[in-house]
């Protein structure tokens, strides 16, 4: 899907397309499908990046996500909103680790070990 697409839509959509491309993320990643994986994020990054340039900066849709039953898309969800509201994406990216449901568990710890390390400063 184009960006020019994707500013077409109206937010409820881009919400539900990047639940779907999340969990089929997911799927891929269970395959070991990495290259899979990969196509679906550079997709994601693109609906982020509309939510972001819309007025008010519209990713805090996604944080309707957290809590979702599937690991990748409360994990995304979470990493894409710390800049949006640090403490609620950082509570949910710790609950994360907490499950032990891995490999999401491991990615999330990182990103954790990241913010703390000040490797990674959300924008």
């Amino acid at each position: 899907m184009t960006s020019s697409k994707l500013k077409g839509l109206p937010t409820n959509e881009l919400k539900s397309l990047f639940e779907s491309l999340c969990i089929e993320q997911y799927n891929a990643l269970e395959r070991n499908e990495i290259a899979a994986f990969n196509k679906r994020y550079s997709k994601i990054q693109e609906i982020v990046d509309e939510l972001k340039s819309r007025p008010g900066d519209q990713r805090r849709v996604l944080m309707q996500l957290f809590g979702h039953p599937n690991m990748q898309v409360r994990l995304t969800a979470a990493k894409f909103n710390l800049a949006v509201d640090y403490i609620a994406a950082r509570r949910e990216i710790q609950d994360i680790v907490d499950s032990k449901w891995f490999p999401q568990a491991g990615d999330a710890g990182m990103t954790l070990h990241h913010l703390d390390t000040g490797v990674y400063k959300p924008t």
